[in-house]
């Protein structure tokens, strides 16, 4: 049976996978949590008026190895989907854009050298009246 370390997973998730695994006995020292919550109720911060209205509250003693279990034995992410996959769903609807984008471009090129060409004429026929 293989282990969760040694599956398909990116280098970053294995290092995450070692910490977890490295750090899942350690408990946080109650004087240090009473020490952020203390200055952070020394500010106006909204979050520091949070701290001091849970400062009361104790974390339940199985919470840390209920979050740390289902951490670990919560499946993978699926990959991130490839550019490919974009390129391939968003394929149809570019192609009739670019499609629509190269009749209008044909369009306005022929009204404009139709410009031309009448503006052409005109120049030519004062020539030729002028002599």
């Amino acid at each position: 049976m293989r282990d969760r370390d040694d599956d398909d997973r990116t280098g970053p998730d294995q290092d995450l996978a070692r910490l977890a695994a490295a750090t899942a006995r350690l408990d946080a020292d109650d004087r240090f949590t009473a020490a952020v919550l203390r200055a952070a109720a020394a500010t106006s911060d909204p979050l520091a008026r949070l701290a001091a209205a849970t400062d009361g509250l104790e974390p339940d003693a199985g919470f840390t190895d209920a979050v740390v279990r289902a951490a670990t034995a919560a499946p993978l992410l699926p990959a991130r989907p490839a550019i490919a996959d974009g390129i391939v769903r968003s394929g149809r609807p570019a192609l009739v854009v670019t499609a629509l984008a190269a009749a209008a471009s044909v369009i306005f090129f022929l009204q404009t050298q139709r410009d031309v060409d009448s503006a052409i004429m005109a120049s030519v026929e004062a020539l030729e009246a002028s002599e």
